[in-house]
């Protein structure tokens, strides 16, 4: 391991840490083998910017976000994966997937146009996720075409990422992330836009935010205060799913 390994690495470590004493206890609402998996992960980084084999920055190995209702918070989301590493990343998650009774759709699984994205968590909902990354939009598998039949897939990128929400080992809803590559006005502030296609919500709009960003002076004082959190370990609010002022997300780096 290069010591810039090292260096990314203990950064995840730590990250993971900070997270655990300042927002939600991960480490003790984990299985010991959720635990192993994400260590994985924190090593599998090489660099802290992961690159696509097709060039393509967007996609994101790793998030914490917080979901905000008036002064009710929802920090138990995490998910980690690998882009650079899927099937490192796979390997290691397969134990996971096997503790929670959880089998994946074979048409996703043994496509050639599947890479293995990640795993997320949202404890308090009770939600389990499997990112996938998905290489060409025209061969998604059948019920995730259905969600997108009314897009016009040729103004999106055909690299896009697709995910799976259990409740316990239950399938609950399924999503496709498109990322729109016609020019589009956007909201004040927004550097770029993902199109999240759900099967319960329909479609979601999140918002990629320049830095530094004027959107703190959008929410309640409950995300400010996240914001103000971050700060003082010089991370910075990345991505918002943003209704109004007292209902959004927010998604860090």
């Amino acid at each position: 391991m290069s010591s810039e390994e090292s260096k990314v690495g203990l950064f995840h470590r730590m990250l993971f840490r900070w997270h655990c004493r300042n927002f939600y206890p991960f480490k003790k609402r984990m299985t010991s083998t959720e635990r192993r998996y994400l260590k994985v992960c924190f090593e599998l980084f090489d660099d802290f910017q992961e690159v696509s084999e097709t060039g393509f920055k967007k996609f994101s190995s790793f998030s914490y976000s917080h979901r905000v209702q008036g002064e009710q918070v929802n920090s138990s989301r995490i998910a980690y994966g690998s882009v650079e590493n899927p099937e490192a990343a796979q390997e290691a998650a397969a134990p996971v997937l096997k503790e929670r009774g959880i089998v994946l759709p074979s048409d996703v699984v043994d496509s050639e146009n599947a890479r293995f994205g990640g795993l997320g968590w949202d404890i308090e909902e009770n939600q389990f996720k499997v990112y996938f990354r998905w290489l060409g939009l025209g061969a998604l598998p059948g019920e995730l075409t259905d969600l997108v039949k009314d897009i016009n897939l040729e103004e999106h990128r055909q690299e896009c990422l697709i995910s799976y929400t259990f409740l316990d080992d239950t399938l609950e809803e399924s999503k496709v992330y498109l990322y729109p590559q016609v020019e589009r006005e956007l909201p004040e502030g927004v550097a770029n836009e993902t199109w999240m296609v759900t099967s319960k919500r329909g479609l979601v709009h999140q918002y990629d935010l320049y830095y530094p960003s004027n959107w703190g002076a959008r929410l309640n004082k409950t995300g400010r205060d996240i914001v103000a959190k971050y700060r003082t370990r010089q991370q910075t609010l990345d991505t918002i799913n943003y209704t109004d002022e007292n209902d959004f997300t927010l998604y860090f780096p």
